[in-house]
Formats: C-alpha cells, structure tokens, sequence
C-alpha cells in the first residue's frame, strides 16, 4: 500500500503541470447577448409529426446550426452538419432536425429499439431546455436516435441526473441517403416555465457515435457535460400559453396470477392510478391509490464479496420523478432518504402501498416538496406512514441552502407497538467557479422505542478540468444513526473516498486512441466511536486507454487491509474468520465499441484474497445485428482456492442471458434469466410491452423463481408469477 501512496503522490505532480493548461481550456460561458440565438416562429398550422417537413410553416423557421464539439477535440467543428429548425403554437414546441451522414445504414450506430437507451453508445440528438434561465434548476432533456426510439432525462446542478423521468411529447424519425431526420413536438405542458416568459435557455446536441463525437450548437467545455445550461444557447420570442387546467389521469388496471409448487394458482384483479395536477407553471401535486410497480425491471443479481451491502438503485417510476430534489448524500453511503424503503420489505419483497400525495414548487428562488405515503404489512412486517418535507433556497447565483424532515411511523402489530423515527437533515452546495463546487449535509435520527439518537455527516469536494479530476467524499456516521427510510451502508462508521485522475491526449498517440487515462482511488472505513480502522481498499489504474470509438481497456491494482471483529461469509461454504489480513489484487478491464452491432466486455482478476486466492472472470457478450433484435449473455465465476477457516476451494457461477427483440420503437418483447450457484436458485423475468399512445402501455409479465435446494418450512421451490397490466394516460 505505501508503494501506491508514492505512486498516488507522483500523479499528483505530475497532473499539476497540466492544471494550468487544462484551467485555460474551460472557457468561461459567454454573456448572455453573445450565445448564439434562435428565434421561435409561431404557427397556427397543424404540425404532423411525421419525419417530414411538408408544412408550409417549416420553410419559414428560423435554422439553428455550426456545431462545435465538446468531446474529444474540443473546439473543432463537427465531422457533419446538423440543422435545426423550431416552431411553437398554443400547445407544443416543434422541432426540424436534419442530420447530415455518409450514405449506408451500417454506419449508424444504434444499439437497440429500448426507450430510456444508454446515452453514450446510440448516435442521437438531444435538445436541453431550462425555462427560467437558471443552472441552478433541473433541466429537461429529450433525445431521438434515428430510428425514432425516444429517452427523457432530468439533469441536476450537481451533475446528477435521472434516466427514469418520463414526460408527454412525440417524436418520429427517418433515415435518408445522407443523412437522418427526426421531427419532435413536445407540449408546453410538459415544461415548468415563470409567468409572461419570452426568452428560455435551449441547446442542441449531437452525439456522432461512428466517432464518439459529441457536439453542440452552443458551446461548452470538455470537462463538463452538456447540462451545463449557463453556456446553453437562447430562444427568443416564445409566448408560452398563460397557466390553465393541466391535469393528467394516469390509471391501471392488472389481472395477477400467482402460483407455487404444489398449489393451485391464485388470480387477483386491481386497480390503481395517479392523477397529477399543475396548479400553475411551476406548482406540480401528485396523487397516487394502490401504487403499482408490475412493469418494473428485475434486479441483477451479484455475488457480493464485500463487507457492504449491495445497493439497488430505484427502479419504480413513481419515485423516480422529482427523485434529485428529495436525494442528498452519497448513493450507496448514506442517505437520509431512499424511496426504495417505501414499498419494499428488508429483504426485497413487495409490500402493498396504499396510496400517498406529492406536491412540489420550483422557481427561480427555491424549490420545495412534500411528500405522504402509507404501506401496508405482510405476515413478517408491519404496515407504516411515511412523510418527507423537502426545501431549497437559493441564497446567491452559485449557493444552494436546504433542509429535509423525513418521518416514519411504524404502525403497530401483534407483538409490537407503534413508533417514530425521525430524521432531520441540513444541506448546502457551493459552486466555488466553474471547475470546482463543494458540497455538504449534517443530520441527526431518533427512535421513539430504543430512544436512539444519532448524527451524520457528509461531505464532497469535486474539482474537475479537461485534464486533471479531484473528487473527495467524507462520510461520518454516529453510533445509533438510524434512517429507516433511508440507506446507510453500515453502522457507526467513518468513510473516506478520495480519487484523483489525469487524462491526457498528445498529438503523437497512434490515431484511434483519444485518451490515456490514469487514476488513484481509495475506499477506508474507521469505526466512527473508537477511530479503529476497520478497512482499507487502494486502488490504482496506471494505464487506461479510451478509444476513439469509447472503446477501453485498463490494468487496475487494489491493495487491501481487512481488519475483522467478527466472522464473515462471502459466499455459502465459506467463512472468513476475524482478524487483520492484508493483500492485494490485479485487474484487467476492457470493452470493445458497445455501439457496434457486436460486442464485448471482460475483467479478469486475480490475487490474494483474504488468507487464500481468488480468480474472478467476468464476461458479456452482445449481438444486435440490427436495432430491431439483441442478444446479451454475461457470466461471472469466482475460483477460490484455500480459503477461510477451513481452507475451502470452491467456484461460485452466475450465468444471465437476455433477449430483446422490437417490431419498432412501441412494441417489444424481452427476456432476462439469472442462473447464480451460490443462491442455489435460477430466475426468469418475461416481459411484452406495447406503446399504444403516448405513456399509455399494454404490459405482459412474467417471472418464475426455482430454488434449487431444499427450501426451509414455508418457502416453496417453485414460484411463478403472471401479470396483465394497462395503462392509460388522459391529459387535460
């Protein structure tokens, strides 16, 4: 480990004799008057989104065009033309996009017909839009691959963002002889605008996939990405409806089926829904009766060879929007709210959710929301009431103060009385300049039946430029800390996380190669009550290669010290007794274009681990000859050799394929299974879904479990579950 240290210090003198030249490419934004502008010309004739500008209207539309890349060789001028044309009415903005391309389908790379596609790997454009003028708000994003398939994503200021948000808008694509063209019309309603605005901020993007290019019409630095809208571009002469009833139904209706082994299946009819109602421009309130999840995509299993739990992101769409405002902390370290407590038991099994209200406001000054669920029970947990108070202020342009309140009532059962736990936060985030921003939160628990009482603390400091990064986490987590409807990964514990890189292009590197890449990265725990260390994970990434086409490959070296009070077990058969053990890990890494039509991904390592050895091989394999049809299989085996208390050598095997097969961008048929010999159980999830209107879907599902052991009392080996779901959307 101290070998890695001196290396780590290395890398830090080294970068700094970049820092300069790196601080001289991130360009401050332009003022305002100087971005370029693009006026909105209004029409009263209908606009069919079709892929074609047959209206008349469109010949008149101000062009938007000149893109200059971000990535990789920020500053120069994009390979192709990209123009942009833009209309609006009483109802929606449209938009005209004609991307320039060499002839030949082969050479647009797009993986897939999925909505929601991974952003990096699909050719696409993107329009960003932010309404009050203000970075320091979410920001709408919409993009179209050529194929017409259609992604949503909200940005936040702190560079966070979520892939899961779905608004209302239509889009529709074609591919010509030189180039592709996609038509979009996105409701004003959709948007959170202030009264009487005639000005938004709006920039268009392209991401040239043959060449990992990305692009846009307004400029912006390569450290950064494309959220960035104080460089954004501006539409002039909006007039955007004034505020009126907007209201949009959203109910379900589903046939359940379930079964098990040796018993008669069950068949259940529900109903649901969420009605969400814009009280003016900027004020959203959400209600929702017998929330449903049926659609939502299974975990991916792990085998986890770590002390820390696993942490499964949410996947339920409810929760996911409006998901930033709530979240504070450090995804799979602490966080004083997850929503992933409401409607899921301990161990991941669905409870009932009776219903819950969400309100939030947004404006140029501050952002807040409420928000009230109640969750039923089950044979093994009670049922609760959960209520979240979020708010923001923006003190200056570039200082966000906030608070959050979350309480969880536990409501009583058989054998236990009802109790609180409360959990109050502090939070503050600070864009020092454009390179740097600070980021912090304090918060305290309590508990009505232990009488607990806790505090946390986190902290961030991130400081990035085109080629020297710094990002340092500190997290400290008292003894008796408890956010039931939070996550923290363990107890009583202090968390440090500092990683320091460098990328670097030179001129003389061979021609598909865009970066050389070089990082040091560490990952310690102290027992926060004694200062003890419990472990520490250093790891170092000497040599990483980033292709011109994304594609990578790097050698990383982990060194480890383990300091155990108790017994633990990775896997079944194997049990690490406590104790001090130090040891260290080498890594292989790399993936090949994962926008081609094939490709690959591995990671081998190998090693001492604990007081024996472990090899770990990792492979995924992908087909997609077109985007109408792709085939995925990934495998994961773990060889241990002499480990633990009896020196046990064992192979843990994970196997999952999958299947996804689109007749277009509305109508597709997947498939997941998961085989994991150390759960000693194999699962499939099935699903059909079809897009018939906007939001508004058919859903099939199925999932099967078999356990393949003998299974305790209660828990049968055989589990199957069918759902038929609809879903309609009705907007007023």
């Amino acid at each position: 480990m101290k070998t890695l240290f001196k290396t780590f210090l290395v890398l830090l003198f080294l970068s700094g004799t970049y820092i300069t030249t790196s601080a001289q490419q991130i360009f401050p934004p332009l003022p305002e008057a100087k971005r370029p502008h693009i006026k909105a010309e209004f029409t009263s004739e209908k606009i069919t989104i079709d892929g074609r500008d047959n209206e008349a209207s469109w010949q008149h539309a101000d062009t938007a065009g000149h893109f200059t890349v971000a990535y990789p060789k920020q500053g120069a001028r994009a390979t192709y033309d990209t123009k942009v044309r833009l209309l609006y009415d009483n109802s929606n903005i449209y938009l005209f996009v004609k991307c320039d391309f060499p002839p030949g389908k082969k050479k647009i790379q797009v993986q897939n017909m999925r909505r929601d596609f991974g952003f990096s790997d699909n050719e696409l454009f993107e329009v960003l839009v932010d309404p009050f003028k203000d970075p320091r708000l979410p920001v709408m994003a919409f993009c179209v691959t050529p194929y017409g398939t259609q992604m949503d994503i909200m940005h936040y200021a702190d560079g966070s963002y979520d892939y899961k948000w779905d608004a209302v808008w239509k889009a529709a694509s074609r591919i010509q002889e030189h180039s592709w063209i996609t038509e979009i019309a996105i409701p004003f309603s959709t948007f959170r605008y202030p009264k009487n605005s005639t000005e938004w901020s709006i920039n268009f993007v392209r991401n040239i996939r043959q060449f990992g290019e990305l692009s846009g019409w307004s400029a912006w630095p390569m450290a950064f990405n494309e959220s960035r809208m104080e460089y954004a571009g501006i539409v002039t002469k909006l007039n955007p409806p004034a505020g009126k009833i907007d209201m949009r139904f959203e109910p379900y209706t589903l046939v359940n089926s379930k079964s098990a082994s040796n018993t008669p299946a069950k068949y259940k009819v529900q109903a649901g829904g969420e009605l969400k109602y814009a009280i003016n421009t900027n004020t959203l309130l959400e209600g929702t009766i017998n929330t449903d999840f049926a659609q939502a995509d299974a975990d991916v299993q792990v085998i986890n060879l770590t002390r820390s739990s696993v942490f499964f992101p949410e996947k339920r769409q409810f929760f996911l929007e409006n998901s930033s405002l709530f979240s504070i902390g450090k995804n799979g370290i602490i966080q004083p709210f997850f929503s992933r407590r409401i409607g899921l038991s301990d161990g991941g099994n669905p409870l009932a959710i009776n219903g819950g209200l969400r309100l939030i406001h947004q404006d140029g000054k501050q952002s807040s929301g409420l928000l009230i669920m109640k969750q039923g029970g089950d044979s093994a947990e009670n049922g609760a009431l959960f209520s979240v108070l979020r708010y923001k202020r923006n003190i200056s342009k570039n200082f966000v103060l906030g608070g959050m309140a979350v309480l969880r009532e536990n409501l009583a059962g058989p054998q236990q009385a009802s109790y609180l736990n409360p959990v109050g936060a502090l939070d503050a985030f600070w864009r020092v300049n454009q390179p740097l921003f600070i980021r912090g939160m304090g918060s305290i628990s309590g508990n009505t039946l232990t009488h607990q009482k806790g505090s946390a603390f986190f902290s961030e400091i991130n400081y990035g430029t085109n080629v020297f990064g710094l990002d340092w986490f500190e997290t400290v987590v008292s003894k008796g800390y408890q956010a039931q409807t939070g996550y923290v990964a363990r107890d009583n514990f202090i968390n440090t996380q500092p990683n320091v890189s460098v990328t670097i292009h030179k001129d003389w590197f061979p021609k598909n190669v865009a970066f050389y890449y070089a990082q040091l990265s560490a990952d310690i725990y102290n027992e926060a009550s004694t200062g003890a260390l419990q472990e520490a994970n250093v790891t170092l990434t000497p040599f990483m290669l980033i292709f011109n086409n994304l594609a990578q490959v790097s050698i990383n070296i982990t060194s480890s010290s383990e300091y155990l009070t108790e017994d633990f077990s990775p896997v079944r058969n194997i049990n690490i007794a406590a104790g001090n053990y130090h040891f260290n890990r080498y890594e292989l890494y790399g993936y090949t274009n994962l926008g081609a039509p094939f490709s690959a991904e591995a990671r081998l390592s190998t090693g001492k681990y604990y007081s024996g050895n472990l090899n770990s091989y990792y492979i995924s394999l992908r087909a997609a000859p077109n985007p109408h049809a792709e085939f995925v299989v990934a495998y994961t085996r773990n060889d241990f050799k002499n480990t633990g208390t009896t020196s046990a050598s064992l192979t843990t095997h994970l196997l999952a394929p999958g299947l996804r097969l689109a007749a277009n961008p509305k109508l597709l048929i997947s498939g997941f299974y998961q085989y994991n010999t150390d759960a000693r159980n194999g699962s499939l999830n099935a699903r059909l879904s079809w897009e018939y209107k906007p939001l508004s879907f058919i859903y099939l599902v199925y999932n099967n479990l078999d356990n393949h052991y003998h299974t305790p009392f209660g828990i049968p080996q055989n589990q199957q579950n069918g759902i038929l779901k609809l879903t309609y959307i009705h907007q007023l």
